[in-house]
Parts: structure tokens; sequence; C-alpha cells
């Protein structure tokens, strides 16, 4: 999966959050810490801001903080709010028809890969990407 820079840019805001714990930044201290665009950065942020991921406050003191617990944000939220309905493979997604689709093997593998995909972002939480230790690994 492909995803936009703004799935990127919210995700990587949201680790930031969460390990100033607690602490309101501003855009510009975000966008710093990410080295990205103030003016693009803002946008996430108040995207963010309108699924209730995270609290605003505005003024010159004004920022950000988390508005749920860590363990409650998936990664499946953020990419929802910034990616399109289409698939990572067009013969799985509803924007492209096909006209073999409930009798072709390749949908049948290309849709459970698709859905074991969206359930590993379901699963993982911002919580999960700030804990060092990988899990389910196998060495």
């Amino acid at each position: 999966m492909k995803t936009s820079r703004k799935t990127d840019y919210g995700i990587h805001a949201l680790m930031i959050l969460a390990k100033k714990d607690g602490e309101e930044l501003s855009v510009n201290d975000l966008a710093e810490i990410e080295n990205v665009s103030t003016s693009y950065l803002a946008k996430v942020m108040q995207e963010l801001s309108n699924y209730n991921i995270v609290s605003s406050s505005e003024g010159k003191q004004g920022g950000y903080t988390l508005n749920l617990p860590t363990e409650e944000i998936t990664l499946a939220q953020v990419t929802d709010i910034f990616e399109t309905d289409e698939g990572v493979f067009d013969c799985v997604d509803d924007l492209h028809g096909c006209n073999i689709r409930d009798r072709c093997k390749i949908h049948f593998v290309f849709r459970k890969a698709y859905q074991k995909m969206l359930a590993e972002l379901e699963a993982t939480t911002i919580a999960d990407l700030l804990d060092p230790e990988i899990k389910g690994i196998v060495k």
C-alpha cells in the first residue's frame, strides 16, 4: 500500500505528540521536529482535529495534544481519514469493475491479502509504534 504524504505526516505527528506526554505543541513545533512543511502539516492536523484524534487550542500559545490514549488510535483510523477508498489492487476496489470477479482466483488472493493488510492496520496502534520491541517477528 502506498500511503499519501498526509497519512505519513499524520502518523508521525501523533507519535511526536505521544512522546511529549500531554505537552501542547504548535504546528510550527511539530513541523520543525518532523522537518516538513508547516502549511501542509497544518492541514493534516486540522483533519486529525476534525476527527477528534487530537485537540487543538487557539491563540498565540495554542497547539495540539492527543485527544485519545495512544492505545486507542489505530493506523486504520488515520489511513481512513487521508486515503481514498481505492484498494491496492484494481480488481479488489469498488472503483474498477471486473466482469469475472466471482470466479477469478486472482481476485480471491488479492482480496484476502488486502483484508489481511486492513486487519493489521486496525490492530496496530500509535502505542505499538512507540514500543521499541517489534512484536510478531519470527527470528
